[in-house]
């Protein structure tokens, strides 16, 4: 099976690129600190900066979601 970007053709429709995210974590000061970072949206370009796990995960949630939405909308508009 050819393998495409690293993944087989099977699992492309598993991890679509519109779900696709960057995240980019700053240096810890001290063993102990808190995750932070950067993380943004491959397609949008929405990007958002985060202090900690929850608000990185809230971020993809969010986008997520939005993702979502607009294939609900997109899917019912174009049913009869």
């Amino acid at each position: 099976m050819p393998i495409y970007g690293g993944m087989t053709h099977d699992n492309r429709g598993r991890f679509p690129a519109d779900s696709a995210f960057v995240v980019q974590f700053a240096k810890p000061h001290a063993p102990d600190a808190p995750l932070a970072g950067r993380i943004e949206h491959i397609t949008s370009g929405r990007a958002r900066r985060f202090q900690d796990a929850t608000q990185l995960m809230a971020f993809v949630a969010e986008v997520l979601a939005a993702l979502d939405g607009n294939q609900s909308a997109e899917t019912s508009e174009t049913q009869p």
